[in-house]
């Protein structure tokens, strides 16, 4: 295990420096471009933005339509290689609002993959099922790049000094025989096998001709802004190179990154002005249009999903938001900050500039220009509050709005940003409650990725002030004017104070002293017992064991049960309680493990709470898929229940009782059932486990009813009874029998308990969860589900595997998944060594009350 934690811990760090990777090429590509944009005037660009009229817009959105269509097309594509069939109408729809997701922010927090779970999960799709579909499309997308890039460089690569055609048509040579290569790989195989990882080759092909469209479409829409007399096929095939290399960078939508490429590789085919106003307005509709569409089609769908669950106090507008509040919070308060920040450091317009002169007196107009930048500043860094539903940053975001709306308007009568944060304010001002978590929103470290993406905002809004003043000589007394003509000096002094308030932050979490860890004030377990009885989950009765710790929200109607192993906390099954407040029980589980320097593990976590993890950054590992049988389907009638109706009636010939025992009659008469556990630990040589699973242990057995089977009024058999409530779900823990008891007393003890539970109005019987089944090993199958569905064929020599799934299918189950969800990849060995080990020590003793059913 400690060679386990070595290795993590040096994976962990040189994964740390990725943040600090994209942070570094995106400042390089700032840089880079400075100097390259550095040769013209703004009255140039000005000049070059009104050239482009109407009918350039219109045919660039239309291209945008056309190779947003195609790559949602890809989706089709992918559930036909899977045969999934959905609507195609549905599959569009998710496609075209992930794909923008993800075209402006990669593999950030403004992702299209919590999108593409959430939407298709709701479809009927599973995790690993989407995760074949995230990997098809990858595949797809950079073949079909590299077949359109290919045929571009071979026909007319881009004349620069340092990439010539002959290196251009030798990439793209290259490019197009790797393509076909590919193809004949998935139609011939490799030595006559077929090779895992591709389709078939007819779905690749065309798949790779979809993408390829795509990608010349998108290439078109920027081609649109630009003069008619430079070469059309040279250009497309620098802004290929320059997409693709945008697009490996993993800086968030490529920004600075492809725009450098694309401005190197047409050097001398146009002017500079032109380049930049033709990438600026390429960015405006093909990035920014479809992403504001796809953002309100979220938030169309969520109210039309929630339109029957509007009460007299919550319209469905605010259940829609409600649902998505957090990142399109989040992504505002970005956007809000950014939009400050960039109006501080440009210039002030000559008409507005005499108007202030006139009427707003100059310390007016400088104070509300620092602080307009010290406002856009605080609202890029409490984005990650807004995120974790912390009520201390949507205060403060509330405020630096609010603030920030009076600061434009003083400071140059800037409407247009006043407007941008009204709109925020107003979405953000009636949904106070939905942002209900207490934490920190300063002293609370940022992940590397956060601070990644701090740092590239404010300091592209920095660049681009330092940029715009570029002719301005840098002298010290340029700190000290204040006049309505000083743009420069107000500048300095605005980016000093964002800075300032950036380092303090950094600081503030960087030499606050680690928490000392510390355990939350345990409830009374009536509470826990109460709770318990309330919620319709089965499952929730493993916090009766009396082996856990419990994390409880502010209100105290939720909770989630936990235990400590080595480096590992590991979280039990879905939270219990109101269902509103699981997702900041996540956070706020995940927040204070992070704090105290434990990895997070959440164990048979439900598939209803796999978008909260995918939100978290969580990596998700199918465990396995849990047996539940539909009771009211379940009789002894028909052909499928054949060998139930020989156990029941020999049970009957041969005179073998079923009973219930109702905890009163448990406490009795426990030693009876001692006895019977005892026998089968020794039979199989075995101990009393816990975490996961109940023991034998006197408190946790007097808690529940118990069905017995009973033989000459003696018990041979029985399991424990885990009630949910509202006659929901019904399952049992402990089940042992006699090593001599009568073959088949098992299948009478599930069988009798499942009539039962349907008599008594149950719809489920839960059999628990078959380890490892369910998992593929498709070709675009995780490295992780490869590894399980190994082990379930091939491992039946240290555990039934397939034996458990078969006697379980008898029952004619609906399979349900379960999933392991933790921080990074490498910590899976070590968090399931620690996870094992939870289970095998053992409870510690019990305390409580009792549950009772009839």
């Amino acid at each position: 295990m400690d060679l386990l934690n070595k290795n993590g811990v040096l994976k962990a760090r040189i994964s740390s420096l990725q943040p600090f990777v994209w942070v570094a090429l995106f400042a390089l590509a700032v840089y880079l471009l400075g100097k390259e944009w550095g040769g013209f005037h703004l009255d140039e660009l000005d000049d070059a933005l009104r050239r482009i009229g109407p009918w350039h817009i219109l045919a660039a959105l239309g291209l945008t339509a056309a190779s947003l269509l195609c790559n949602a097309s890809l989706d089709l594509v992918a559930l036909r290689w899977l045969r999934k069939e959905l609507p195609a109408g549905k599959v569009l729809g998710t496609a075209l609002i992930a794909g923008s997701f993800s075209m402006n922010g990669g593999g950030t927090i403004l992702g299209g993959g919590a999108i593409r779970m959430r939407f298709y999960g709701q479809y009927g799709l599973g995790g690993g099922e989407i995760a074949k579909i995230t990997g098809f499309l990858m595949v797809a997308g950079w073949l079909g790049h590299a077949l359109l890039a290919g045929a571009l460089l071979c026909v007319s690569p881009p004349d620069v000094g340092w990439f010539s055609p002959m290196v251009g048509r030798g990439i793209g040579v290259l490019l197009l025989f790797s393509c076909g290569g590919i193809c004949l790989l998935s139609a011939f195989g490799f030595r006559g096998k077929p090779v895992p990882f591709l389709p078939p080759w007819r779905l690749l092909l065309g798949a790779m001709v979809i993408s390829c469209f795509d990608w010349l479409f998108a290439g078109l829409t920027l081609r649109v802004f630009l003069p008619e007399q430079i070469p059309t096929v040279s250009f497309l095939a620098a802004t290929a190179v320059g997409q693709a290399v945008g697009a490996a960078s993993h800086v968030p939508g490529g920004v600075g990154v492809m725009e450098l490429f694309i401005t190197k590789l047409s050097a001398g085919m146009v002017t500079q002005p032109v380049m930049v106003g033709a990438l600026l307005t390429y960015r405006l509709t093909y990035y920014f249009i479809p992403f504001v569409f796809a953002v309100a089609a979220v938030a169309g769908r969520e109210i039309w999903a929630r339109r029957h669950w509007a009460k007299v106090t919550v319209d469905s507008t605010g259940m829609a938001w409600s649902a998505i509040a957090p990142r399109l919070a989040g992504m505002s308060a970005l956007a809000g900050g950014f939009v400050l920040m960039l109006s501080a450091t440009t210039p002030m317009e000559s008409s507005r500039r005499e108007l202030l002169e006139k009427f707003v007196p100059l310390p007016f107009v400088e104070a509300s220009h620092f602080l307009s930048s010290i406002a856009g500043t605080v609202m890029i860094i409490v984005a990650s509050g807004l995120l974790r539903r912390v009520r201390a940053a949507w205060w403060v975001a509330v405020l630096m709005a609010a603030g920030g709306m009076v600061f434009s308007l003083l400071k140059g009568f800037d409407w247009e940003e006043a407007l941008v944060l009204a709109v925020f304010l107003a979405s953000l001002l009636p949904f106070k409650e939905k942002f209900h978590r207490h934490a920190g929103i300063w002293t609370r470290r940022f992940s590397l990725q956060w601070w990644a993406v701090i740092l590239s905002i404010i300091g592209l809004a920095i660049w681009f002030g330092f940029y715009t003043s570029r002719d301005v000589g840098y002298e010290n007394h340029l700190w000290w004017e204040y006049s309505f003509d000083d743009d420069a000096s107000r500048l300095l002094r605005g980016m000093a104070g964002s800075v300032f308030i950036l380092v303090s932050v950094a600081l503030l979490q960087y030499f606050r002293p680690a928490p000392p860890r510390k355990r939350e004030p345990q409830p009374e377990f009536g509470k826990i017992m109460e709770m318990v009885s309330n919620t319709a989950r089965c499952a929730s009765s493993l916090a009766l064991v009396g082996d856990k710790e419990f994390l409880f929200n502010f209100e105290q109607n939720a909770f989630l049960m936990y235990g400590d192993q080595g480096r590992t906390r590991v979280a039990m099954a879905d939270p219990v309680g109101d269902e509103d407040k699981f997702e900041g029980l996540y956070w706020r589980f995940m927040e204070q493990a992070n704090d105290e320097g434990m990895r997070v593990a959440f164990y048979q976590v439900g598939a209803a709470m796999i978008p909260v993890c995918v939100e978290m950054g969580l990596r998700i590992y199918k465990l396995g898929e849990e047996a539940m049988v539909p009771l009211d389907d379940f009789d002894l009638a028909g052909s499928d229940y054949k060998k139930f109706r020989k156990v029941m009636n020999r049970m009957e010939r041969e005179g073998w009782l079923f009973e219930i025992w109702q905890p009163g009659v448990v406490a009795a008469r426990l030693e009876e059932l001692r006895a019977v556990s005892d026998a089968w630990l020794s039979h199989h040589s075995a101990r009393e486990k816990g975490f996961s699973l109940g023991r034998f242990d006197d408190d946790y057995l007097r808690r529940l009813p118990v069905a017995v089977i009973l033989v000459e009024g003696k018990v041979v058999a029985f399991g424990n009874i885990w009630p949910g409530n509202g006659r929901d779900e019904l399952s049992t823990d402990l089940m042992r029998h006699l090593p001599d008891a009568p073959n088949g007393v098992m299948d009478c003890l599930f069988i009798s308990l499942m009539l039962w539970g349907r008599e008594k109005g149950y719809r489920w019987f839960d059999l628990g969860m078959a380890p490892l089944s369910g998992l593929t090993d498709h070709q675009f199958a995780p490295l992780w589900s490869r590894i399980g569905g190994l082990i379930y064929d091939k491992g039946e020599a240290f555990y039934n595997f397939n034996g458990l799934r078969a006697w379980k299918c008898k029952f004619n189950p609906v399979w349900q998944p379960r999933y392991l969800a933790i921080s990074k990849a490498w910590d899976l060995p070590a968090a399931i060594l620690d996870i094992t080990t939870l289970i095998g020590k053992g409870p510690a003793r019990p305390r409580g009350e009792t549950v009772s059913t009839d």
